[in-house]
């Protein structure tokens, strides 16, 4: 099959997942290309990834599309990467979701959560939410050493939280946690990576301060690049979430061997659930590190979250429209 899909060149868990669906599709035998949306005169933009004389089957649409595609008569198929709450909160989304609905065939979300929301929008199927498995992986790293940035976070258990800030998505529930946490291990740590607001940071440093979370919280630090994320991830004991009421790509930490813990993740068959509550979100930590041998994460993203079981999922989604 052929997969054309339109996607806004950025820096952002949306374009992750997009390089991973489409890299995914290679592997399975697809020919795909990913392109801007529209240039300044509204035509296709620039080729970002794949072959730039790939014509196409059908359409995905990551962000917008070029006006060139409204009338081509091709199957396509809108993903569905953010959440609902925010695409309405963010002033924009999800009033360009509702505009471009009409030329859209159906909607691909990734997760159960979601779906009754965007099925309201347009007729909407579910995938797993996968990750790249060969690029987040479990890999050995050193016994702590305060002068080796590649080793262990300090602590027992290390909690690192990685996930970009913004607004309501920050670390400030987990900061709170950390109190009740430390009262049952008292070496456990707190470790805060990616922020890059400077006005978030200084908000953050003033908390520490005054709340003396310095006990506790070991690292405030800008962001990780690209290429540094699974070593990070590999650095932890435990990494956690503050999105709520949904998950977003935190769960990469199980692709590297790690336990993941938000208020969003709800699935029945994981053991460790919170609800977005300080004392709940600490309960969730204790419980985890005290069993953490219960669950094997490498294994679990492997049953749940592999990116070539989303992509053959919504490979045959496309395949019903040809």
């Amino acid at each position: 099959m052929k997969i054309g899909h339109w996607m806004r060149k950025e820096k952002s868990g949306l374009a992750f997942t997009t390089l991973e669906l489409v890299q995914a599709e290679e592997r399975q035998g697809h020919q795909v290309f990913v392109r801007e949306p529209t240039d300044k005169d509204g035509l296709p933009g620039a080729l970002l990834y794949g072959d730039p004389d790939v014509s196409c089957d059908v359409e995905c649409i990551h962000s917008q599309m070029p006006f060139t595609s409204y009338h081509d008569g091709r199957p396509k198929f809108m993903w569905m990467h953010g959440e609902p709450l925010s695409s309405v909160g963010n002033g924009v989304s999800m009033k360009a979701i509702v505009d471009m609905a009409s030329r859209i065939d159906a909607f691909i979300a990734m997760r159960r959560e979601e779906w009754k929301i965007w099925n309201t929008i347009k007729r909407t199927y579910v995938v797993p939410k996968g990750i790249d498995l060969v690029r987040f992986h479990p890999i050995d790293v050193p016994a702590h050493d305060p002068k080796d940035d590649t080793s262990k976070l300090s602590g027992e258990p290390a909690i690192l939280y990685a996930e970009h800030w913004r607004g309501q998505r920050n670390p400030l529930y987990w900061c709170v946690a950390m109190t009740e946490v430390v009262k049952r291990f008292p070496k456990a740590r707190l470790h805060l990576f990616n922020c890059t607001d400077k006005k978030m940071y200084e908000t953050f440093r003033a908390l520490i301060q005054h709340s003396k979370w310095w006990t506790f919280l070991r690292t405030i630090n800008g962001p990780v690049a690209d290429a540094d994320v699974n070593a990070l991830y590999n650095r932890a004991d435990i990494v956690v979430s503050g999105l709520y009421p949904l998950y977003a790509r935190s769960i990469e930490a199980f692709g590297a061997g790690k336990a993941f813990i938000g208020p969003g993740y709800t699935d029945p068959d994981y053991p460790f659930h919170c609800d977005l509550d300080p004392i709940s979100m600490a309960n969730a930590i204790i419980q985890c590190w005290e069993n953490y041998g219960q669950v094997n994460y490498r294994q679990w993203a492997e049953q749940k979250h592999d990116v070539m079981e989303t992509v053959k999922q919504s490979i045959d989604i496309y395949g019903r429209y040809l």
